[in-house]
């Protein structure tokens, strides 16, 4: 999901989730703003538009608008290119439950809704989440394990501006589809604004291990990406 071809994957040793992801230099945690705790209320017309940044290289690498095209009986968010080509859609039960999640490069689709942030959009708020899933097209369920938390607000800055953001902390163990794939993990930071109901910016990376590779080894790890968000436009 988002590798690089097997001769440019960097093998390194992972000191942690804090340590793969932006900010990992200790969270400066502010009170919470206006609107913390209530649930996003999203409506057809609602738009977000992200750049695209490849983390390891720095470097913007393309740009995503995202728009609600349906709220019943699915919540259904629309994805785009800068070239307007039409990518497979954000599924969801409910805002921001998902059923259909293209972000990581395969669509994946969950045997029930999962949640990306937390029910409780607050500082402490935490769920441990065992799911199912099918990859790539792939028509098996394999195991997805979650661990996510809210450990406090922050101040954020991204091009649409400065936000008091939930900063949400997901650490995931799931099965690969690819049968050559082991002990598959991803870490994924969202920085959740209720003044735009989704997050500012989202980033996230992953490592597994190749057949033959033992656990004494580096592990392979995926593309490093981070949406940030260059605008809001509400319905």
């Amino acid at each position: 999901m988002h590798d690089r071809p097997i001769a440019q994957r960097r093998r390194l040793l992972l000191a942690g989730a804090g340590a793969l992801l932006a900010g990992c230099a200790a969270p400066a945690y502010v009170p919470a703003p206006d609107g913390a705790g209530t649930t996003p209320v999203v409506r057809v017309g609602d738009r977000w538009r992200y750049a695209q940044i490849d983390l390891y290289r720095k470097e913007r690498t393309g740009e995503l608008t995202m728009e609600v095209v349906e709220v019943a009986p699915l919540l259904r968010v629309r994805v785009s290119d800068t070239t307007g080509t039409p990518r497979p859609d954000e599924i969801y039960e409910r805002a921001w439950r998902v059923i259909q999640e293209p972000s990581y490069g395969d669509v994946i689709v969950f045997s029930y809704p999962n949640p990306v942030l937390p029910t409780r959009l607050d500082a402490g708020g935490s769920e441990r989440i065992a799911n199912r899933i099918r990859a790539g097209g792939d028509e098996l369920w394999h195991l997805w394990t979650e661990w996510i938390d809210a450990p406090g607000w922050e101040t954020i800055r991204v091009p649409a501006g400065e936000f008091v953001a939930l900063r949400v902390q997901r650490r995931i163990n799931f099965e690969s589809p690819d049968p050559f794939r082991f002990f598959s993990t991803r870490y994924e930071t969202l920085w959740y604004a209720p003044q735009v109901n989704r997050w500012v910016r989202r980033e996230w990376t992953g490592q597994y291990y190749w057949a033959g590779m033992t656990v004494r080894e580096a592990p392979i790890l995926e593309d490093r990406i981070a949406w940030e968000l260059l605008e809001y436009r509400p319905a």
